[in-house]
């Protein structure tokens, strides 16, 4: 016969309210969760989600809504979000979009139609379209990656500072070295991350009285496709060009087979600067500098964020972390031959 709260609370000597509030994600003593937890394990217990949700009008579940299932990034950022979700009693919804927006309000209206108690989306749409039945049934959203500010009062989100970080990693990392010659390969115009990663890009350069040359602009697609034919562009126009910006871990790929494929030297023949620190990048030879990415936080907190709306009610003030990313340093970045040789004059 299944085990029931009942039998939990016999085996655990606590209240059936206690034992509720742990089961419907409340907070409960460390103590006592610890012990519920246990019984739990040791009972076999399956909680009856369909009967639990008729009575707390809730499913426990949420619908997440990704641009593409097939992308490591988001996969890191999920995987921590379905972690934390978990541990709090909470199912998810995954959706694939295909980056295509017309699937992506699809995608929506269909969790609210299974009752999910929220939605958390990587957005296509930079207007927030797909979302405006979910606001008008009360269901909480939490953007992350991409933010749409015209929603900030309406939704959480959670970004990193990509102006911050790009113009960080252009300027100390490239500019410094002597490179003026920089060429970038960034996503589609209106993408809320390219946009902000290249206008980090151009304040670098203006900051360190450098033109901003249109024809060392590549905006693509986020694919290896884009990075590969993005630098095969750039250089063709820019035989000049000595180091290149990859705005994320896909155009970094596609930008390193490029160079490969022309038997060019990192960093003697071209430098490289790339995005996102993924497992793969650990065969690649000389290390690449690259900004690091808290996509673990960024999970994590989605999931915590969510939770305190549902918890603790939908009209407390909407949050707008932005995150700070890092910089590893590797050695693909190299002093242009001029800025080399006055380095060793002035030793």
């Amino acid at each position: 016969m299944a085990a029931t709260i009942k039998d939990i609370a016999n085996q655990t000597g606590l209240g059936l309210a206690t034992i509720s509030k742990y089961l419907n994600g409340g907070n409960v003593l460390p103590k006592n969760r610890d012990s519920i937890e246990s019984a739990i394990k040791d009972l076999n217990y399956l909680p009856n989600s369909f009967a639990r949700g008729l009575k707390t009008k809730r499913s426990k579940l949420i619908g997440v809504v990704l641009p593409e299932i097939d992308n490591s990034f988001l996969m890191k950022i999920l995987t921590e979000m379905e972690y934390t979700l978990k541990r709090k009693g909470y199912g998810i919804f995954v959706s694939d979009c295909h980056n295509d927006k017309i699937e992506e309000i699809e995608a929506v209206n269909f969790f609210l139609s299974k009752g999910v108690d929220g939605i958390i989306s990587v957005p296509l749409s930079n207007s927030g379209r797909h979302l405006q039945n979910a606001f008008a049934q009360n269901v909480p959203v939490l953007l992350i990656d991409r933010a749409i500010p015209a929603l900030s009062s309406k939704v959480d989100s959670i970004t990193i500072d990509n102006e911050g970080i790009s113009y960080e990693a252009v300027k100390e990392q490239i500019i410094e070295k002597g490179h003026s010659r920089i060429g970038i390969v960034t996503g589609q115009d209106g993408t809320y991350t390219a946009d902000r990663r290249l206008n980090g890009y151009y304040n670098a350069l203006k900051d360190s009285g450098i033109d901003i040359d249109p024809d060392l602009v590549w905006r693509g697609d986020y694919t290896v496709e884009g990075g590969f034919a993005g630098y095969k562009a750039l250089m063709t126009e820019n035989p000049d060009m000595t180091a290149i910006f990859a705005t994320n871990h896909y155009m970094t790929m596609g930008v390193l087979m490029a160079i490969n494929e022309e038997k060019k030297k990192i960093p003697g023949d071209i430098s490289i600067l790339g995005f996102d620190a993924m497992d793969w990048l650990q065969i690649v030879n000389p290390a690449l500098t690259i900004v690091e990415q808290p996509m673990q936080e960024m999970g994590r907190l989605a999931a915590e964020i969510l939770m305190r709306r549902l918890l603790n009610g939908h009209d407390l003030p909407k949050q707008s972390i932005k995150l700070s990313a890092k910089l590893q340093i590797g050695e693909s970045i190299g002093f242009v031959k001029k800025a080399r040789e006055s380095k060793k004059a002035d030793q």
